[in-house]
């Protein structure tokens, strides 16, 4: 008779899994050392040509965006309006963020604490990737490898971005969303949190569905005063920020559902709404389509849908798709390939169906291509404007129209997965199914 409860794995087995596991980030801490050897002990000369060989334009000094809020902050003790030109900024940038930041920061932060806070938010970015990108083979290494030292990685790591606090704040409540009540409500907490602070992790809340209908009702109500009440008390700083944000090239390091449409608008010339509105529309309808016929798939097989790595790969889907409808983003934003990946790679190797292993291996390949995009993108770029010609010229617009059509791809195929993680839930959630059955019978 076969136990029910599966054997456990031999000791030199677990050490190699652990091995594996702790790869990626203990080869990123190596490599974060190097560069701040370089940094600090030159030659920075190699620092800087090592950024600009993966496609990545450093500034003249590393962690520039927390650079920016503690300029912020600084300036704003001194009684500054800081969403003018902020004169504590090493580039006059204006506030472009939440006033939620300014209100969490330290009084005492200034922009003199750049380096500290900097290095310590990239450690704690580094450090959590082992509990993200947890290797079980050496071709999962690398896979997660590729990921972990892409552009869209480093460049975030280079810069420090504030994204990286909010992936913190997310991968915790994905994390705690494996918990029991009443642990497990802390992550809408940390998901309203990061809300507040960068708007689109607001489209997580969508995974209250997973509570009891008085819990999730319960919960919307709190959300909905806390959001409310924050949105009142900084309504005027808010408008501000919102007002600073800058507009991103359609071509450049962004990704957005307006690239395309807006692009090829540019292009044809400012007569071109109507083009830019049907291509748009048309675009909607050929995604929608597209997911609906990949949902149909992706249904058809079960899955764990408790098992983290599924759980972070709906929680990354979801914040792509939120970024990429919601506006520009820059391409670090795209660290969120980093829970979207593991994911894809474990229904890939559960996949019972060649089809759906053949998907699930696309994805892989797309998503580790739209990070490492910038590249290839960022050397035919100087090459088509330093020494232009026509054949230059039509091979970068080639290169960006193909990126375009495979992030629409890669968001439809995203858009699937979660819509039937989301419908997991919902068969697994009694109250809802009670609720839904009740109505039906009422119907009836």
């Amino acid at each position: 008779m076969v136990s029910a409860n599966p054997a456990p794995a031999p000791p030199q087995d677990f050490c190699r899994q652990s091995a594996y596991r702790l790869v990626t980030p203990a080869v990123m801490l190596c490599a974060f050392g190097i560069m701040a050897v370089l940094w600090h002990w030159g030659p920075r000369s190699l620092y800087f040509e090592i950024l600009s060989f993966i496609g990545i334009e450093p500034f003249r000094f590393p962690f520039l965006d927390v650079h920016a809020v503690l300029a912020a902050g600084e300036c704003q003790q001194l009684g500054m309006d800081v969403y003018l030109p902020n004169p504590c900024d090493a580039i006059d940038r204006p506030h472009v963020y939440s006033p939620l930041w300014l209100a969490l920061a330290p009084a005492f932060t200034s922009t003199t604490a750049t380096p500290w806070v900097g290095l310590s938010l990239d450690l704690l970015f580094i450090l959590s990737l082992a509990g993200v990108l947890r290797s079980r083979t050496p071709r999962e290494i690398w896979v997660y490898g590729l990921a972990a030292f892409s552009p869209t990685t480093i460049y975030a790591i280079e810069r420090a971005n504030n994204d990286l606090v909010v992936f913190l704040l997310i991968l915790s409540g994905g994390i705690l969303l494996s918990f029991r009540q009443p642990y497990r409500l802390s992550s809408y907490a940390l998901f309203l949190l990061s809300g507040l602070l960068k708007y689109y992790p607001l489209a997580l809340l969508v995974l209250l569905i997973r509570e009891r209908l008085r819990t999730a009702i319960s919960l919307l109500i709190l959300i909905g005063v806390s959001l409310l009440s924050v949105g009142m008390y900084f309504r005027h700083e808010l408008a501000k920020a919102l007002a600073n944000i800058p507009a991103q090239s359609y071509f450049a390091d962004s990704f957005s559902a307006q690239n395309l449409p807006f692009g090829v608008g540019e292009i044809l010339g400012s007569n071109s709404s109507l083009v830019v509105i049907s291509l748009l529309g048309a675009l909607f309808v050929i995604a929608a389509a597209k997911t609906l016929q990949t949902t149909r798939l992706t249904r058809t097989e079960k899955f764990d849908y408790e098992a983290a790595e599924i759980r972070l790969l709906a929680i990354g889907a979801i914040l792509l798709g939120a970024c990429f409808f919601a506006g520009q983003n820059i391409d670090y934003r795209g660290i969120y390939f980093l829970l979207v990946i593991p994911g894809l790679v474990k229904l890939h190797c559960s996949a019972g169906k060649t089809r759906l292993r053949q998907f699930y291996a696309r994805m892989i390949a797309v998503a580790l291509f739209l990070m490492w995009e910038e590249f290839f993108r960022h050397p035919l770029h100087v090459f088509a404007t330093q020494a232009p010609n026509r054949g230059l010229v039509y091979a970068e617009l080639i290169f960006w129209l193909g990126r375009e059509f495979v992030w629409w791809w890669l968001i439809a195929g995203l858009a699937a997965i979660v819509l039937t993680y989301l419908q997991r839930l919902v068969l697994a959630n009694e109250g809802i199914v009670r609720l839904v059955h009740g109505a039906i019978l009422n119907k009836g």
